[in-house]
């Protein structure tokens, strides 16, 4: 659906389309388990049953689909290597999988697997914008102080994953390097853009990235069944833009995420990338939601008690 929506708008006169292979499993091994990465195989020849608790359906050739779907973020990582400023891959951003465990629809984590294979080089940030919290990407590079990792998500003990409270912030060399933004049910875009501006902007302009990651999960809208966050495209397109201004001379790795509700992500993913693009025009306001979304009170109380707390812990008053 995204990819109809920019061939009306002529997107790929400007962008160009790349394709990708599966990756092998010494790469995957990088940041998974052989045990792990075999079990998958296991399962996806076997066909039937779960990678995990009951999310993660083990169909056949999952391995070679969740390959071919990492395969595609690798290639964006190479495509940036060889001179691109922004790479895109909207297959990507599979950011619940763990080091020996897949979780929420996720088999291998291609947002930490990049993240890894890049840091040599690059100094980077990640910038998780989907509506459940980036808990395999975190778990993965929780020690790692060549990455930054931001996750702004919706949060509550029985909400899906249960992780990603503000007192997570990193452990050993990589203590201060994990900002969680964990904001209440009812977050609209001007709590949300408050969140954001007061601390990822804040955390980004101190780090001043090399190369910054974007996962452009489209469950934070107001539309999606699963999460209860009220982002608009609206929302989404200054956050994205926020994003763009604190990372001026940073490349750029866009990855798509989640979202349950199939055209407003698809809008989401097509307005993200026309702005991290250079091509955003009036073709592209059509796709817009028509107002943004406003908090009640009590919503936005909390999340500035959040941001208070946030602003504490990581010193960014």
């Amino acid at each position: 659906m995204a990819k109809k929506l920019m061939e009306e708008r002529g997107f790929f006169h400007y962008i160009d389309i790349v394709t990708p292979k599966p990756i092998e499993d010494e790469e995957l091994e990088k940041i998974h388990d052989k045990k792990y990465i075999k079990f998958v195989k296991e399962m996806s020849q076997k066909g039937t049953g779960y990678l995990d608790d009951g999310d993660t359906p083990a169909f056949k050739g999952i391995y070679e689909a969740a390959k071919i779907r990492v395969g595609g973020s690798v290639k964006a990582l190479e495509m940036i290597e060889s001179g691109y400023d922004v790479a895109i891959n909207i297959g990507g951003g599979f950011h619940h999988a763990k080091r020996s465990s897949a979780e929420g629809f996720c088999v291998f984590n291609d947002v930490a697997l990049i993240a890894k294979l890049a840091e040599k080089k690059y100094k980077i940030a990640i910038v998780d914008i989907d509506g459940h919290h980036a808990d395999g990407t975190q778990e993965i590079l929780y020690d790692d102080n060549r990455v930054l990792k931001i996750s702004l998500h919706m949060y509550h003990k029985n909400f899906f994953p249960g992780t990603g409270n503000y007192d997570e912030i990193g452990e050993g060399n990589g203590k201060g390097l994990t900002l969680n933004v964990p904001l209440p049910p009812g977050t609209a875009d001007d709590a949300y853009i408050y969140a954001f501006k007061e601390t990822a902007v804040k955390k980004l302009l101190k780090f001043k990235p090399e190369l910054t990651i974007i996962v452009d999960g489209g469950d934070s809208h107001f539309g999606d069944p699963l999460v209860e966050l009220k982002l608009s495209t609206k929302g989404y397109y200054n956050v994205i833009q926020e994003i763009l201004n604190a990372i001026q001379n940073s490349k750029i790795i866009l990855l798509g995420g989640g979202g349950y509700n199939y055209d407003s992500t698809a809008r989401i993913w097509t307005i993200s990338t026309a702005e991290i693009s250079g091509i955003y025009s009036s073709d592209i306001d059509i796709l817009h939601d028509c107002c943004y979304t406003s908090s009640t009170n009590f919503v936005m109380n909390k999340v500035r008690d959040v941001v208070e707390k946030i602003k504490q812990i990581h010193n960014l008053n």
